[in-house]
């Protein structure tokens, strides 16, 4: 596995998580190659970054995707690497509406705009699209949610964290199953993710809908119900 950030699912889940992952991988037996280019794909393996060479018999690439919009050159429509709808999911020509991987939405709950290529938006924005387009007036902000499995483990995220946000574990990371916590500077938890602790994604995404402010001493300890850690106020 050759990957070119410094750590596994580094856009999605951050270092320390993607720490935890690399362990995953040596476990399994997979050779991982972190901040590791690819110079060409050739017969018989790549050709790497500085020089070195990969023996594979197949290769299989994921560089993600950008949407093709050039379709809607002189439509008037607002494009800015994807289609830039509002919180109705309306773009900037009246009658037109983006949902999905072509769409960026603006998320009165974030403060800015954004866009995800999760099945997650994808499976409700349309509700929400389809809503509006017969005259309704519904708004679309949800709290972002995704899962992958990885060598077994059910891996549950959900939320939005940035890098400046307190990192609370919750149970042993070197272990097979775990969570984690992100909270802002007020205490207000701003993501999750789970490894195998489903009544956790539950329970905090009920959370996370609400802006709680939690304790994270209580988040912390296992033994003590995630929705049991909101504090008052």
């Amino acid at each position: 596995m050759v990957e070119y950030a410094p750590e596994p699912m580094l856009a999605a889940v951050g270092p320390d998580i993607g720490a935890v992952m690399a362990r995953w991988y040596a476990a399994a037996g997979v050779d991982l190659r972190l901040a590791t280019g690819v110079s060409s794909v050739e017969e018989g393996g790549l050709a790497l970054a500085g020089g070195s060479w990969l023996d594979a018999d197949e290769v299989v690439t994921a560089v993600g995707a950008r949407p093709r919009l050039d379709w809607l050159d002189g439509s008037g429509v607002r494009v800015d690497v994807c289609v830039e709808a509002d919180e109705q999911l309306r773009a900037s020509v009246p009658g037109v509406f983006a949902v999905g991987d072509c769409a960026a939405y603006v998320s009165a709950r974030y403060g800015r705009r954004l866009r995800f290529e999760h099945w997650d938006i994808a499976l409700h924005a349309p509700e929400v699209a389809a809503a509006n387009v017969l005259g309704g007036s519904e708004v679309f902000d949800p709290v972002p949610y995704f899962w992958t499995e990885q060598f077994g483990r059910m891996v549950q995220y959900a939320g939005l964290h940035s890098a400046s946000d307190r990192l609370v574990w919750r149970g042993d990371p070197a272990g097979e199953t775990f969570s984690a916590f992100w909270l802002d500077a007020d205490g207000r938890l701003t993501a999750l993710l789970a490894v195998g602790v489903p009544k956790d994604v539950v329970q905090a995404r009920r959370l996370l809908a609400g802006g709680a402010t939690v304790d994270p001493d209580a988040l912390a300890d296992p033994s003590v119900q995630v929705r049991a850690a909101v504090l008052a106020g």
